[in-house]
């Protein structure tokens, strides 16, 4: 499985990735990790961290998934873990154009169509379970169409942001 981690909108190394049931577990810059989230009865989300063998200690922050793609926030760091798709060679559009995560309401729209945004740059702030989450582009690209505005109530999996992949020749 070809994965990578963004921390940030900064991708950085991730190895030995592995999914099982609620718990993921990987290395991340020689250190090993691993974390277990359930759904609690409100529909937040409990997040916990490994911190010996058979030991979780609740971490202050949230963990979600999103068809291909797991999203970790602790306090001001957000994460996320992508199963990169390739067609013909470019990104395929599902992880090109950001889609809510989750349920949630629109908080700032950062760009505007027509505008050329980098791979990792802010499009959307959206808040979720009282949370902000950002979302970014998932390569260069140009702004093809915004689909939501301020204040705008979303399902998860709605896209917010329309890119169009800048060519190799094109960049």
């Amino acid at each position: 499985m070809n994965l990578t981690l963004y921390i940030d909108g900064t991708e950085v190394p991730l190895s030995d990735m592995v999914r099982h049931g609620e718990v993921l577990s990987f290395t991340l810059q020689g250190t090993a990790y691993r974390f277990r989230s359930a759904r609690l009865p409100d529909g937040s989300m409990l997040l916990e961290r490994e911190i010996r063998d058979g030991i979780w200690q609740r971490t202050a922050g949230s963990a979600w998934q999103n068809k291909d793609v797991r999203r970790v926030q602790l306090g001001g760091l957000e994460a996320s873990v992508t199963e990169l798709t390739r067609v013909r060679g470019e990104i395929a559009q599902a992880e090109l154009s950001p889609r809510a995560p989750m349920p949630g309401v629109i908080r700032q729209i950062l760009v505007a169509a027509g505008d050329t945004v980098r791979k990792g740059q802010p499009l959307v702030v959206m808040e979720a379970m009282k949370l902000q989450t950002t979302l970014s582009a998932g390569a260069d690209a140009t702004v093809a169409a915004v689909l939501v505005t301020v204040g705008a109530v979303v399902q998860e999996g709605a896209e917010l942001v329309t890119l169009t992949a800048h060519t190799a020749s094109a960049a």
